[in-house]
């Protein structure tokens, strides 16, 4: 028994130095997306949406076993659940583990934020492609000559 709670304690921590890596790769990939809004690059643009949805795919499915961890363990999947987890570890792997903890929810604040930023850039390019296509009423049009 001490072994698998041994294993599933090993593969959550592995998970969280995963995910680090996931969350910047997707952060650069969210950083170049908004860049790829305003050079009108669609199969660069579809390119970076699908490796973005690979990643995501990867950090849920760590999401997912993270949880299922904690639920084997018989922890809450919170931050109490955490920070509980991390106070059993010897003190030197504890300190490392809850510097790792935070960098990943700093990266997941900042996809967040980046994400947000990305939103409105998709919503004020699809404004701007409705207006150059679809010319409101009010728009002055060019008239036939009165001669």
């Amino acid at each position: 028994m001490a072994s698998e709670t041994s294993r599933v304690i090993q593969r959550f921590l592995t998970s969280i130095g995963d995910d680090i890596k996931s969350y910047r790769q997707l952060a650069t990939l969210l950083q170049e997306q908004k860049s790829l809004y305003l050079s009108f690059d669609a199969a660069k643009l579809n390119q970076n949406l699908a490796e973005q949805k690979s990643l995501l795919k990867k950090l849920d499915q760590h999401a997912s076993e993270r949880s299922q961890a904690m639920k084997a363990l018989r922890l809450t999947s919170d931050q109490a659940g955490i920070s509980k987890l991390f106070s059993v570890l010897p003190p030197s792997l504890s300190n490392k583990v809850h510097a790792q903890w935070r960098e990943l929810e700093s990266l997941v604040k900042h996809c967040h934020a980046l994400n947000q930023e990305n939103g409105q850039s998709s919503a004020s390019f699809h404004e701007l492609m409705s207006h150059i296509t679809q010319p409101s009423q009010d728009t002055y049009e060019e008239q036939p000559s009165l001669r």
